[in-house]
């Protein structure tokens, strides 16, 4: 008898577990008695055949997998409903509580830094299935869908971290907790604390890398200049910047698996929720001239060595720099210049020192009179004539003093194509002695 009751309480202990896991799955509204259906199509707008289907284990098993279906489609009421009804505004308030404060959870803070940013002017609301190509095509700017997809929560890269984290859990958490739903989902809390935040380094820099790593998209971004307003092509800095990154200490540090490189995120957007990226000519930006010290001087990065005044040139190092990468001489000369190395100064003088001399020299080939520089004349090209007549006393060279300096260019050059021709062979005349010499005898007979 006792064996039987131990038995019934141990059954009603796993269905309740099971029961109780149940609960997570947010579709009060039966959405998947339609959108749980394979197979499940149509044909939007655009004349695309799309797929309303829906799996239900990777729903649940999302970041979004607690999140009651008309949290985000609010304007569904009835079914079958139209397309524009199920559009998305990413800023609305949820109903899953923050853990941290009770208060009902909402992408409005982080909404409001996202349109302050640089990616400002990217969408935030307005998605849904059927308008996503167009966003692909017609934008080149960011948006909530276009960077932040409903993934899993413990994604692909990190799933061998997260079986060997928790391997024995199936026995000791499993028997409450049981199904794919508690190990996709709710383990991904608890995993985080063991093998770092789920967005790390390789991650969050995929996210940028999979817009500014297309050199064609981002050869037709325009950015719109603060003061005159107009529009222009970015630079090639701008275009290869995830090229460049990739050749940097902090690139391969994360590419080959270290977590000591700085990310993306890093430096661009350190502080706040982390979508607030400005322009480096911004002085709020975090990769402002103005605001490097504290930027590469975080914990855990440059700090103190950053503060150090003496230091001021490795904090102007470019990180994205046209010199690692094939880039013209136009692009590398503008990064010196934007830098305000001692290279940008030092190309400037011998620049224009360059300038000087070729000038001279072109003004020598064409005024100058090089007759003047034979073995017996070691006269100066330049004044020469003048300097005897004047200085010296004597007559000089009259003939080359009446002649024009345009005269004398057209008389160089005449000689010079003169040396160029090839010289005529001399005539064989001793073919024709004998006939003379015939022709001679019988003259005189």
């Amino acid at each position: 008898m006792r064996s039987i009751t131990f038995l019934m309480l141990m059954l009603l202990a796993v269905l309740f577990g099971v029961v109780h896991a149940e609960k997570r799955h947010p579709d009060p509204d039966g959405c998947f008695s339609c959108h749980g259906l394979p197979d499940l199509k149509y044909i939007d707008k655009q004349g695309q055949i799309r797929s309303a289907t829906i799996l239900k284990a990777d729903y649940y098993g999302s970041l979004h997998g607690s999140v009651p279906c008309k949290d985000c489609h609010r304007k569904i009421t009835d079914y079958p409903h139209e397309e524009k009804d199920g559009l998305v505004d990413c800023s609305e308030t949820c109903h899953v509580k923050e853990p941290s404060n009770g208060k009902a959870f909402t992408h409005k803070d982080i909404a409001k830094e996202f349109q302050a940013s640089a990616h400002g002017k990217g969408l935030i609301k307005d998605f849904a299935a059927g308008n996503r190509f167009k966003e692909d095509k017609d934008s080149s700017l960011p948006s909530c869908r276009r960077c932040h997809v409903n993934d899993p929560y413990i994604a692909d890269s990190q799933m061998a971290a997260f079986k060997e984290a928790f391997e024995h859990n199936d026995a000791e958490c499993g028997t409450c907790h049981a199904g794919d739903v508690w190990r996709d989902q709710f383990s991904g809390h608890i995993l985080r604390r063991y093998i770092g935040n789920r967005m790390n380094k390789p991650i969050s820099n995929k996210i940028c890398v999979d817009c500014h790593g297309n050199i064609d998209r981002m050869a037709k971004v325009e950015q719109e200049d603060p003061i005159t307003k107009v529009k222009k092509l970015v630079s090639p800095e701008f275009v290869h910047s995830s090229e460049s990154y990739d050749k940097t200490l902090h690139g391969r540090l994360i590419k080959d698996g270290s977590m000591h490189g700085a990310s993306c995120i890093e430096c661009h957007a350190p502080a706040g929720l982390h979508h607030g990226i400005l322009r480096d000519e911004d002085p709020k930006s975090s990769v402002h001239e103005n605001q490097l010290k504290t930027t590469c001087g975080q914990a855990g990065c440059h700090k103190g060595y950053a503060q150090n005044a003496a230091n001021l040139g490795f904090l102007k190092s470019p990180m994205h720099g046209a010199a690692t990468v094939a880039l013209g001489f136009e692009a590398k000369l503008g990064e010196l210049k934007k830098t305000k190395s001692n290279w940008y100064y030092g190309a400037m003088v011998l620049g224009a020192l360059a300038i000087v001399f070729f000038v001279g020299s072109v003004y020598w080939w064409l005024a100058g009179d090089r007759s003047k520089l034979s073995k017996n004349n070691n006269n100066s090209v330049l004044g020469a004539d003048k300097f005897q007549r004047i200085i010296i006393g004597t007559k000089g060279n009259k003939a080359r003093v009446k002649e024009g300096r345009w005269d004398s260019f057209k008389r160089q050059l005449s000689e010079a194509v003169n040396r160029l021709k090839p010289k005529a062979k001399p005539q064989d005349t001793t073919a024709s002695k004998p006939a003379d010499d015939a022709s001679n005898t019988k003259d005189e007979s």
